[in-house]
């Protein structure tokens, strides 16, 4: 039998692709050529800023030898900033240099944009939330708030909050005080605020140890919870724990704590009570000739009486000595007036005068000024209490508020603007990311009999925030950049500042330079954080 011949096969040869139509070929000469444009592109800009500083001049760049040099671009900083600012987070005169001006500007920026963002988070999360709730009204509030906020220029907000809002406020004598120890007027808000003493450091340890507590508590019973299968109220026994310690610790405090101390005249015979705070309550009441000092027997005297027959207190100047003496005096209703001095020296020397009842500070400070008293033995030392945290609530005297935080009305209609316009979109960026969880996570939290709030917290909110923080991260970096508007409302932020050393200075290039990696240095950081926490967050595949 004859084998077959071969089947003949006709081979098609592949078309030939014209090169101007080959995705390969068009794919890397587009890439050279967008390479090409990038390289002129910043040839342009190059050429351009070395025209400008051709310009400009050398003197743009002058060292201290009276050479130009580039490597002497930012040695003007370092001159007298001769300007003053207006609220300065850190210790600062008109003779320190632009350096320490231009920091006094960033903080100013970091402060209002961390306080800006923890509001606006606090508001976002609850108008966001509000917007899906079944109660009608105040649904259609939140809708509403969101709508007109999202829809109007920030910079109108801010202009009608600072002078359609707070310089419409009364003035401070008539000030408005929604609640004890607030004051809302024409020079700002007044607010009662903690004032950390010195005796704050041993208690901190005993806080740390609180915490440590509740967590070990915290994970005991959740393995005993395993063990048994019996629920336990882990929550408020490792809570209940922690505070016995810290409660423990601030009496411990309290006890052994001798950092403060007063001096009184023995002819006071203050110190011949049974407590130093009692004698100076049988000074006052003797010299306001009642028997006992009570809030209803003070009530019926007049300003003058009251002012007559006060105590009057020698105390340095935002001390932490003058909030934790005045609320052990305000706790016995002791009409009192703190004389402050800017020094130690001062204070000494105005008791020396007779001028005060008593000086309080810290020891060491108190028994040297009893040193240079004339006669110091005609003086007693009297230890005072020093609690670790004290409220310092403001207070009206003349003209002028003392005590607690005080927020500026440019600082209050910057920070409200921000946080007020930034809720908005954190309130939608909230609402669809609880939208975007299945709604079967919600049936299958009500199926197992979780309330609303339980829910909420547990279910949805855990899940939502895979969606949350990503864009939440671009408004955190809004807020931060539209903080640059403050110079509307004439906030001393890193802008302003920067926009008077330029132009005291007339170096535009460093200044802006400088504007910019400090912007970049802020963001960089706030996309970093919310990077790493947005990792922990996302779900781990295999």
């Amino acid at each position: 039998m004859k084998p077959k011949p071969p089947l003949s096969v006709n081979v098609i040869p592949a078309p030939v692709i014209p090169f101007w139509r080959d995705v390969r070929v068009l794919g890397v000469l587009a890439q050279i050529v967008f390479v090409f444009a990038v390289v002129a592109s910043l040839s342009w800009i190059g050429n351009n800023v070395a025209q400008g500083l051709q310009t400009l001049g050398g003197a743009q760049f002058l060292c201290d030898d009276g050479t130009s040099s580039f490597r002497c671009a930012f040695n003007f900083m370092s001159s007298a900033a001769s300007f003053d600012i207006g609220e300065k987070p850190i210790d600062y005169e008109t003779t320190d240099s632009y350096w320490r001006a231009l920091t006094v500007g960033l903080l100013n920026t970091i402060k209002v944009s961390i306080v800006g963002v923890v509001l606006a988070t606090v508001l976002g999360l609850f108008a966001g939330v509000a917007v899906l709730s079944n109660n009608w009204l105040l649904s259609r509030i939140a809708a509403g708030y969101i709508d007109v906020i999202r829809n109007t220029p920030l910079l109108v907000q801010l202009f009608f909050l600072y002078f359609a809002v707070i310089l419409q406020l009364p003035q401070l004598r008539d000030s408005l005080q929604p609640a004890p120890g607030f004051y809302l007027s024409q020079r700002g808000i007044a607010l009662p605020w903690p004032v950390f003493t010195p005796s704050f450091l041993p208690w901190l340890a005993f806080i740390i140890l609180g915490f440590i507590q509740f967590q070990v508590l915290w994970l005991l019973l959740s393995q005993r919870e395993r063990q048994t299968g019996k629920a336990t109220n882990r929550w408020l026994w490792a809570t209940l724990a922690g505070l016995i310690v810290m409660v423990a610790g601030w009496y411990l405090t309290l006890s052994f704590n001798t950092n403060q101390a007063a001096l009184v005249s023995r002819v006071s015979r203050v110190a011949q009570a049974p407590s130093p705070l009692a004698g100076l309550e049988a000074l006052v009441a003797k010299r306001l000739a009642l028997p006992q000092l009570t809030k209803e027997a003070l009530e019926k005297l007049d300003a003058e009486q009251l002012a007559a027959g006060a105590l009057q207190v020698c105390v340095v100047k935002e001390s932490p000595s003058e909030p934790n003496f005045a609320a052990q005096l305000q706790r016995l209703n002791l009409p009192f007036k703190m004389n402050r001095f800017d020094r130690p020296d001062q204070a000494g020397a105005a008791y020396a005068e007779e001028t005060c009842d008593i000086l309080v500070g810290d020891r060491s400070l108190v028994v040297a000024e009893r040193a240079a008293l004339e006669n110091p033995d005609g003086h007693l030392l009297v230890s005072i209490q020093e609690y670790p945290v004290v409220l310092s609530a403001p207070k009206l005297e003349g003209l002028n508020l003392v005590g607690g935080a005080r927020m500026t009305p440019e600082f209050a209609a910057i920070l409200f603007g921000l946080v007020i316009y930034t809720g908005a979109f954190i309130a939608e960026i909230v609402r669809s990311g609880i939208q975007a969880v299945p709604r079967g996570q919600s049936e299958a939290a009500r199926a197992l009999g979780l309330t609303e709030g339980q829910r909420l917290r547990l279910v949805v909110l855990p899940q939502a925030l895979r969606v949350i923080i990503p864009p939440l991260t671009s408004q955190y970096l809004n807020l931060t950049k539209n903080s640059s508007l403050a110079i509307a409302v004439a906030y001393p932020d890193l802008v302003a500042v920067t926009n008077t050393i330029l132009n005291q200075s007339g170096r535009a290039v460093q200044v802006v330079v400088l504007v910019m990696v400090s912007y970049l240095m802020v963001s960089l950081a706030i996309s970093a954080l919310l990077n790493w926490y947005n990792n922990r967050m996302a779900l781990v595949e295999r």
